[in-house]
């Protein structure tokens, strides 16, 4: 893709764009969409003990699942994360190494020496996926002041804009918003290979990525978060990455909340929003309040990438009544329709 012209407001300032991203988007590189997490025939598990983790788990969902059939998965996950998931229910860290396990199989290489999931997914290694590396040229060709948001637990956008600052292709790199810099991943990664040169990864690059429901590279350490270069923390003691399902605000924990104010605040400065792939569910009450506070008094442009655009543009006007929803196809049709938007 050529180099896309700047599009700028008045003073010459490039436009500040926000991007709130959904399961939809990791869709494309082959991660599960968050209905199917419970659904997924085939994952790497690490030892009998987590297979028969991962029976339980599944077995309780089932079961759950038989006794609620209107319900989606991302609604079990919250129960079971406040307790109320019913009798006998499987710990809360079994479910996230299994779900570690179901998103670190779907994009763990076959061709990597490590077929190990804790290590062969790292946040140094690039991930080349040309819908992704599409969409996001679009959006570094016409903006340098570009945030990310999203309800995900997988590591593609840090993959995809890289750690910092690259050439080819080219990116601005990205670091992990709402967290203390400088960012130092803990682990070592392969030294001497050309995926990992360096022993030391650092989080160096300029667009921030506001993680909402935390991430399976991150554990808590304290009341604060240590962030990993791979996904260990997901399968470590049967599972102990710092991620949370869709739940009400007074359920968001401590170690969260400097990373929604910090989205909040992107979101709020932003003059165009992205929405790729996140369907504004009604049960994911505090990300639609987040939304409703940064852009609920202000005419925006909300530009919706999904197979479900034009359905989502009610669901937008009667969330934020003053924005201007503009809906475009899924990826990967839409991102030529999206940059054809940005460049007029």
């Amino acid at each position: 893709m050529g180099k896309v012209p700047a599009l700028r407001i008045a003073g010459g300032v490039p436009k500040r764009i926000a991007c709130l991203l959904g399961a939809g988007f990791s869709y494309p590189a082959g991660v599960p969409l968050a209905r199917d997490l419970f659904r997924q025939s085939w994952v790497l598990a690490l030892s009998e003990r987590s297979k028969k983790r991962f029976a339980a788990v599944l077995e309780h969902y089932a079961a759950w699942q038989d006794a609620h059939p209107q319900e989606h998965a991302e609604k079990y996950m919250a129960l079971l994360f406040t307790g109320k998931a019913g009798t006998n229910p499987p710990r809360w860290e079994w479910v996230v190494e299994y779900i570690g396990a179901v998103i670190a199989s779907a994009h763990t290489p076959s061709a990597s020496l490590n077929r190990n999931p804790r290590y062969s997914n790292r946040v140094n290694r690039p991930l080349f996926c040309d819908v992704h590396r599409h969409f996001w040229d679009a959006l570094i060709g016409v903006s340098n002041d570009i945030s990310v948001i999203t309800t995900n637990y997988d590591i593609l956008v840090e993959r995809l804009l890289r750690h910092r600052p690259m050439q080819r292709p080219k990116s601005p790199g990205c670091f992990y918003g709402g967290l203390a810099r400088p960012q130092i991943l803990t682990g070592a990664p392969q030294p001497f290979s050309r995926w990992a040169p360096d022993r030391t990864i650092e989080m160096t690059g300029s667009i921030p990525v506001f993680k909402l429901h935390g991430s399976l590279n991150w554990a808590i350490s304290g009341k604060s978060i240590l962030a990993y270069q791979d996904m260990r923390a997901a399968f470590r003691h049967g599972g102990e990455a710092a991620i949370i399902p869709p739940v009400p605000e007074k359920s968001v924990p401590v170690w969260l909340q400097e990373i929604w104010k910090e989205a909040e605040t992107a979101l709020s400065s932003a003059e165009v929003w992205i929405v790729c792939g996140y369907s504004l569910p009604d049960y994911d009450t505090h990300v639609r309040q987040l939304l409703q506070s940064a852009g609920g008094t202000r005419s925006l442009p909300v530009l919706l990438l999904s197979p479900e655009a034009e359905d989502l543009v009610k669901k937008w006007e009667a969330l934020l009544p003053l924005c201007k929803p503009i809906p475009f196809p899924g990826l990967p049709e839409g991102t030529n329709s999206l940059a054809g938007w940005l460049e007029w």
